[in-house]
């Protein structure tokens, strides 16, 4: 999938996401569209990226211990 059609426009993803916050909600939306996600407020939201960054960072630790198959 290299493009998702949102809100009747085309999101390509190195643009990005910019996520915003109004009135204690997490916001994403996406450049060149009119596209808006409310994700949550922002201390749920910001302890689920804190959650997924720590993840992310024991995956890539462990993908670099690990020795090439084959």
């Amino acid at each position: 999938m290299n493009d998702l059609n949102i809100a009747g426009g085309r999101w390509e993803p190195e643009l990005g996401i910019i996520f915003s916050l109004r009135d204690d909600f997490v916001w994403a939306t996406w450049p060149e569209t009119e596209a808006a996600v409310r994700l949550g407020r922002h201390h749920i939201v910001a302890s689920m990226m804190r959650d997924f960054l720590a993840q992310d960072a024991l995956g890539e630790r462990l993908a670099i211990r690990r020795p090439p198959s084959g």
